[in-house]
């Protein structure tokens, strides 16, 4: 699908692609599906005699690595699970800013105010791009739980800014959406003048 970013809308809308998240939803659900197999059979997993320092050595770490698989891809699967069936757009782009829903630890709302350069990540998969903001760490703290916290904090560190746009998990052109952007944020910042 083509996104029409030539258009004179109050905003536009960037569907999700959904057989990149359906893909990513299997592994999620796979792995989240080992640890209840490592937590309801960890007699399995446990190395008799041979003791490496990859292996699992007692029961504990066998229940406990298969309890920290479903805590953590149990709530990222349910959510890329309601992404795939429910939401519409992964991004939507308006006067007010930039929306990213785009995956399961996306930034959210990012405030045109609030943006100070938009740049592009290609050397890196998957292809991104990096909205620079003003006070990076109090758009860290802004962010609604601990794992979009933790995934802006990661962003800040590797990008030099917390918000980045996974366009993988988007049904556009990578450089049209980055071309859009930046030349919306250019008509932003001249209106504000």
């Amino acid at each position: 699908m083509k996104v029409d970013f030539n258009t004179d809308a109050d905003h536009i809308d960037v569907p999700i692609n959904k057989y990149g998240l359906t893909g990513y939803f299997f592994v999620l659900f796979g792995v989240f599906l080992m640890g209840l197999w490592f937590v309801a059979s960890p007699s399995t997993f446990v190395t008799k005699g041979v003791h490496t320092s990859k292996s699992l050595n007692s029961l504990k770490e066998a229940v406990g690595f298969g309890l920290f698989c479903i805590i953590i891809c149990g709530p990222f699967a349910a959510n890329t699970f309601y992404r795939i069936f429910v939401m519409k757009a992964g991004l939507t782009i308006n006067m007010d800013g930039i929306m990213n829903n785009s995956y399961v630890a996306s930034c959210g709302f990012i405030n045109w105010n609030n943006i100070t350069k938009i740049d592009k990540e290609e050397g890196d998969y998957p292809m991104s791009i990096v909205v620079h903001v003003n006070s990076p760490e109090e758009f860290i703290q802004s962010q609604s739980n601990i794992f979009k916290r933790r995934s802006a904090s990661d962003s800040y560190n590797k990008y030099g800014s917390p918000a980045v746009i996974n366009t993988n998990f988007l049904k556009c052109d990578y450089d049209e959406l980055y071309w859009f952007l930046t030349d919306t944020l250019k008509t932003y910042k001249e209106d504000a003048k």
